[in-house]
């Protein structure tokens, strides 16, 4: 029989793996369908898959959420952020102490 101290420890490491993720996972979900809105109807209903069903109804909700329709001044803009980082990350010297001006 193994010591009461690592049974308890096991037993609860094991569920920290477990009840951690599903938590974040719910709380995202829940945080997303909120944020995005809608009808009231659809967020109701959504809210309601999502706390009945409480690992499967997040995951149905991030598969079959749509996707939000990005806008060319975005697409943009998101682009020259991305060259402004590459161009950044060229100038830095490769090497050395670290030091950088």
């Amino acid at each position: 029989m193994p010591p009461l101290a690592t049974s308890t420890f096991l037993q609860v490491l094991l569920a920290m793996l477990i009840i951690v993720p599903v938590v974040i996972l719910w709380v995202a979900a829940v945080v997303d369908v909120i944020r995005h809105g809608g009808s009231g109807l659809r967020i109701a209903a959504v809210l309601v898959l999502i706390l009945v069903v409480p690992i499967l109804g997040p995951l149905l909700y991030f598969v079959f959420r749509g996707r939000e329709p990005v806008s060319a001044e975005d697409a943009d803009a998101a682009y020259r952020a991305d060259a402004d980082r590459h161009a950044e990350a060229a100038r830095r010297p490769v090497g050395g102490t670290g030091v950088w001006r």
